[in-house]
């Protein structure tokens, strides 16, 4: 894909890898050739939108000068050339903030599918930032207005949330007040768990309303939405204690949740309460890839996944609750 705009570095002590480069990318991009780094990191200030480098060079190694571009210019993606196929540097270089590294000797489609692939990913990153940055500010001034505004903004990608996120929030003031947590506190997990699925807004809508089964790419990405919405929501200081439910709800008691795999106690307890309620009420409700379950099956299934998907002792501590607002008919009227 062309893009004159995009301004491309190539960074490189062998003339023969610069020239070769630039013969491939110049008619889609801006092309910068450095055969030192020091001379690259004095032109950032030309905003370079992606930089090929080599890990090997004499005056800086390329993994030196991946570190000191991400922190100068976070947001320009960086691709990393090797002629040594080296896993242990390669998945070094990936862990610093690269977007993908290629072996030479490269082929023309190879570096043009990566360029395009790496700058895609920059649109990407800009454009999510810019929301984030957006919907900050939309929070601060007006948190009411600002939370219909934002459950709609979500229900508009995924029309089961905004129903869903009511009736978890509700649900967790209720069970939150029998097991005795603070009104104070409730107060704020209670806003925090309206809000716990707001990083959906950065997730494509054909994949949140996918029927079938998700392709692992696609689960990767549906797995993002617990960061975005902790990155969202992080700067409000009146959810800080509640923030760990947004972004641990998908944590697992066994180590097998995300985003960070904790387990057992290294979980937050607001994240391990909510996470049976959120569980409660996904299995109850339709979906368009699955059908409900009866409240009886749920709090079964929840019984049965302790230990697992939940914490033990916080199963035995709310299923009675669970039960006896099943009785009063509590659970069909959320």
């Amino acid at each position: 894909m062309e893009n004159k705009e995009a301004i491309v570095f190539v960074v490189d002590d062998e003339k023969s890898v610069q020239v070769s480069l630039k013969m491939i990318l110049k008619d889609r991009y801006r092309v910068f050739t450095f055969t030192h780094p020091e001379d690259a990191l004095l032109k950032l200030s030309l905003e370079p939108d992606l930089i090929f480098t080599d890990i090997r060079m004499f005056s800086m190694n390329g993994l030196e000068f991946l570190e000191k571009v991400k922190k100068i210019k976070p947001q320009t993606e960086v691709i990393m050339i090797t002629a040594y196929p080296d896993f242990s540097s390669s998945l070094k270089a990936l862990r610093e903030g690269a977007f993908d590294y290629i072996v030479k000797p490269f082929g023309k489609e190879q570096v043009l599918n990566a360029a395009e692939r790496a700058l895609q990913k920059r649109i990407q990153t800009i454009e999510n930032r810019r929301i984030i940055h957006d919907l900050r500010k939309a929070i601060e001034l007006n948190y009411e207005a600002t939370t219909k505004s934002l459950v709609l903004a979500v229900d508009a990608k995924d029309s089961y949330t905004a129903e869903h996120s009511r009736r978890t929030s509700q649900l967790l003031a209720i069970l939150g007040k029998r097991i005795g947590i603070p009104e104070h506190k409730l107060t704020v997990y209670k806003r925090a768990a309206e809000l716990h699925d707001i990083g959906k807004i950065g997730i494509e809508e054909k994949i949140l309303r996918k029927k079938g089964a998700l392709t692992s790419y696609e689960f990767e990405k549906i797995k993002q939405h617990p960061v975005i919405g902790y990155q969202i929501l992080r700067p409000t200081t009146f959810l800080q204690e509640g923030l760990d439910i947004v972004l641990y709800h998908h944590e697992s008691y066994d180590g097998s949740g995300y985003p960070e795999g904790l387990k057992g106690k290294k979980i937050p307890f607001p994240a391990r309460l909510f996470t049976i309620i959120d569980a409660y009420d996904a299995m109850t409700t339709e979906r368009c890839y699955k059908g409900k379950l009866s409240c009886r099956e749920a709090i079964e299934e929840i019984i049965n996944a302790k230990g697992k998907q939940f914490d033990p002792e916080l199963v035995d501590l709310v299923i009675p609750h669970f039960l006896k607002l099943e009785r009063d008919g509590y659970l069909h009227n959320l």
